[in-house]
């Protein structure tokens, strides 16, 4: 399967959650959900909350597909950019993977049919996206000033907003918000990034052949090549 080197597939899934969680709570039966979390627009067993679970759904899924290219990306940068390179290549798609997933089983499992089921896959979300950080910490950092910004102000968030949960200064809705925003953003850059990679081919030519060039803006063409 070939997978196109423009679609930003974090983007898109960030871009499917919002429509989702605006479309639910403009026509959610419960006016006060904000008050509790974003799942709670997933719970009111309604058209309404059918947007919501779906919409995580799709997005999950996005999310796990982007561990695919992430995946090709990083096995087509140079062995000296990453250090412990086996770790980085088995770790960053895993989480990546269980990221998606984590999302998906929000939306099968909304709170309306079990709690502890729904909450299990919440955590899972909040583990994937620390477990992606730790590794930006320890392996990729360097990889891009703006990744490695990013991943800091992604740490300064979450670490924030526990400690705005514990004092009840913030709601669970705002720090999902906060530290979801903040981690998607760093999964995006971290894709777009990597696609840059390529891995290098040699191409063989035989005598008065000709050589097919694929050129991304100019299309196809043919030139000659005597060796």
């Amino acid at each position: 399967m070939n997978w196109h080197p423009r679609i930003p597939f974090v983007l898109l899934a960030a871009f499917v959650l919002c429509a989702a969680i605006l479309a639910a709570a403009l026509t959610t039966a419960d006016p006060r959900w904000w008050l509790s979390c974003f799942s709670r627009l997933g719970a009111m067993r309604d058209g309404s909350s059918a947007l919501f679970n779906v919409g995580a759904i799709t997005a999950g899924a996005m999310i796990a597909l982007s561990a695919v290219p992430v995946s090709l990306g990083l096995r087509g940068a140079s062995p000296a950019i990453f250090r412990a390179r086996t770790r980085v290549l088995t770790l960053v798609p895993l989480l990546i993977a269980t990221l998606g997933a984590s999302l998906i089983m929000v939306g099968v499992l909304p709170l309306s049919l079990s709690v502890f089921a729904h909450e299990r896959a919440a955590n899972g979300a909040l583990a994937s996206s620390a477990g992606l950080l730790l590794v930006h910490s320890l392996y990729l950092r360097g990889l891009s000033r703006a990744l490695d910004r990013i991943a800091t102000g992604a740490v300064v968030v979450l670490v924030l907003g526990i400690a705005g949960l514990i004092t009840g200064v913030l709601t669970l809705t705002v720090f999902e918000a906060m530290a979801f925003g903040s981690v998607i953003t760093w999964l995006h850059v971290l894709e777009m990034r990597v696609k840059r990679f390529t891995r290098a081919v040699p191409t063989g030519f035989s005598a008065n052949s000709q050589q097919k060039l694929l050129s991304p803006i100019w299309g196809t063409r043919y030139s000659g090549v005597t060796v």
